[in-house]
């Protein structure tokens, strides 16, 4: 059957439009695939769910959970105070208040050195006069002043021999640099004595002190 020629044309321009329509879903689609796989939008590659409406996502879909950022491990601080230092035995003696280690004069012993040796059992001489032992000496010292080998040379042997020639003997006078000392160690060490010290305090320094002292006349020569 013919068609009448008004339905003819009506016929061609409603299917030419339905063609354009079609042509410019399927352009759209790709246009907007193409802009989501390139931006940084929600839904991009990686995405199962790209593309499809959020109602109509199925229920056993994956759904990314936010995992917190772990937490740093707490740190505990010590409220504990610190331990104080190991208190240092004290001396026997504190030395009154006596300078210890004041400055002596090169090569002689310092009080505190002097009585450190005391201690360990070193021998002791005393170089002064006489009366001056007599009123007070270093306790355990000898008196042997250096004119004693020509005055009486048999009390000077007598303290000669209740020494070991090895053994530690220190000096001395009324300190500083009195030669009383250093010329009864020149004596000694003629006859083989090697181990002399002089102490270049004196005696009433290791009385004020408070070191150890004892008076009278030939008490001994060694602890």
């Amino acid at each position: 059957m013919r068609m009448k020629t008004p339905q003819r044309l009506l016929a061609i321009v409603g299917g030419a439009f339905l063609l354009g329509t079609g042509h410019s879903l399927v352009s759209g689609n790709v246009t907007l695939k193409e802009a989501a796989t390139k931006s940084g939008v929600e839904g991009v590659k990686g995405d199962p769910n790209r593309g499809i409406p959020a109602d109509n996502i199925p229920e056993d879909s994956p759904e990314e959970v936010d995992t917190p950022d772990e937490q740093p491990s707490a740190v505990i601080e010590d409220d504990q105070p610190e331990s104080s230092p190991p208190t240092q035995p004290t001396a026997a003696f504190t030395g009154n208040g006596v300078d210890l280690d004041a400055p002596v004069p090169e090569g002689t012993l310092t009080l505190r050195e002097s009585h450190i040796l005391w201690e360990e059992g070193a021998y002791f001489i005393d170089a002064r006069h006489d009366y001056e032992y007599e009123a007070g000496h270093i306790q355990y010292s000898a008196w042997l002043p250096a004119q004693l080998f020509d005055t009486d040379s048999e009390a000077a042997f007598a303290v000669m021999d209740s020494i070991p020639k090895d053994g530690t003997i220190v000096l001395y006078c009324v300190g500083g640099e009195c030669d009383a000392s250093k010329n009864t160690a020149a004596m000694l060490e003629q006859f083989g004595y090697t181990d002399l010290r002089i102490m270049g305090a004196g005696y009433e320094d290791w009385v004020n002190a408070g070191f150890p002292t004892a008076t009278g006349a030939d008490e001994g020569v060694s602890p």
